[in-house]
């Protein structure tokens, strides 16, 4: 139905007014005819471009595995000001009648009636880890060290950003991690999964991607999505792509996900994969291999090493610059904060009418007596004198 909706879109060759947008769809660079799609996990997402050039993502969530659109339409509010999220705070959550009449554009019932629940976002620049991860392989591109840690301190911000507003991705992993090759900032997608605390768990979620899913993510032998349904969860795959971003070489070995991993060997927390990525980890940047180790075998997500401690790590890279997060960046604090912070704590009871001195349980000082020398003083005059009167008459 989805493929067939956007289909006679395409092929009407006419833009369509989507809320504010005059949109259309891309065609297919093989297939002639078909929309350029691609589909993974719980959705399939369509590449559009409006009338001035701007690439957009429209993502369709397949049947019965669509979050709730309350939960879908408060991400956008919960996440930090910064352009690495822009994908998330820039979306619209589209409903019926937002596919607008228009002399000249493309309108049909069926399309309206489909971009229900559907998600319009801007596409965003730069490659995917994975496919950037193949064009290293394949020696297209190249990347020195420095620029290697460049984008290890990019994502680490972000993730940064996200604990201070109490956020956790979920997903990261190397197809919703963006690199711009260029100016290698660092970009996220994929919000759809989204934990903070004012929010439910949807019943249709994930809990990770493989080759980025932590041992603690599993219940027996089975992926429990509540067990990452909690802060700090994102620490585990921050580990895994750092590793990922210093090693992946020319001919580095890949797994079915696009990663060095193996998931397998990640539930178990030990296997020969994982010995040689931290040996050849420890070979050029122990500190790195240590954070590594310490989150393979770490018992909780806040056992994880937290964004600080690799910041920590980059530190100590010569020639590079970390700088930290803008003010602007992190969440502003509610004109209410402080007010309920003091209605939350404990008040003293008043004293009033205020008691009398005999119910007050102190005694009253005594003061010593001092002592003071005596003197004598004489109040005489030692010479004796007497007055002939009669010298006054």
């Amino acid at each position: 139905m989805s493929a067939q909706v956007m289909e006679y879109w395409l092929n009407s060759h006419r833009n369509a007014i989507i809320y504010m947008f005059s949109l259309k769809p891309l065609e297919h660079n093989l297939l002639k005819g078909k929309p350029l799609s691609s589909k993974k996990g719980q959705a399939e997402a369509f590449f559009l471009i409006d009338d001035k050039g701007n690439m957009w993502i429209l993502k369709k969530f397949h049947s019965a595995r669509s979050p709730d659109r309350k939960y879908l339409s408060k991400i956008s509010s919960l996440l930090p000001n910064n352009n690495g999220f822009a994908c998330g705070k820039d979306r619209y959550v589209l409903s019926r009648g937002l596919l607008k009449r228009t002399f000249g554009c493309y309108y049909t019932r069926e399309l309206d009636n489909w971009l229900e629940g559907t998600i319009l976002m801007p596409r965003i620049t730069g490659l995917d880890w994975a496919n950037l991860a193949d064009d290293i392989r394949d020696s297209n591109i190249n990347l020195g060290e420095l620029q290697r840690f460049t984008i290890c301190k990019n994502l680490t911000k972000l993730i940064t950003l996200l604990e201070a507003n109490h956020c956790c991705h979920r997903d990261l992993s190397c197809g919703n991690v963006f690199i711009d090759i260029d100016t290698l900032d660092v970009y996220l997608i994929d919000f759809d999964s989204l934990y903070h605390p004012s929010l439910s768990m949807p019943k249709a979620t994930t809990c990770g991607t493989v080759g980025y899913t932590s041992h603690l993510s599993w219940n027996n032998d089975r992926p429990d999505p509540a067990k990452t349904w909690c802060e700090y969860a994102d620490r585990y795959a921050l580990a895994i792509l750092n590793a990922e971003f210093l090693l992946v070489t020319p001919g580095s070995k890949f797994t079915g996900e696009g990663g060095i991993f193996n998931e397998d060997e990640l539930k178990k927390q030990r296997g020969s994969g994982i010995n040689s990525i931290i040996t050849k980890l420890r070979s050029k940047y122990p500190g790195a291999a240590q954070l590594l180790k310490t989150a393979i075998n770490s018992s909780s997500f806040s056992d994880c090493p937290s964004p600080q401690q690799w910041s920590n790590l980059y530190n100590t890279v010569p020639g590079l610059v970390v700088t930290p997060p803008g003010l602007d960046e992190f969440p502003e604090i509610p004109t209410d904060y402080f007010a309920n912070a003091l209605r939350k704590s404990k008040i003293q009871p008043r004293i009033y009418p205020a008691p009398s001195l005999e119910e007050m349980k102190f005694e009253i000082p005594r003061i010593p007596k001092i002592w003071t020398p005596s003197t004598d003083i004489q109040t005489k005059p030692t010479n004796k004198f007497k007055i002939n009167w009669r010298n006054f008459i």
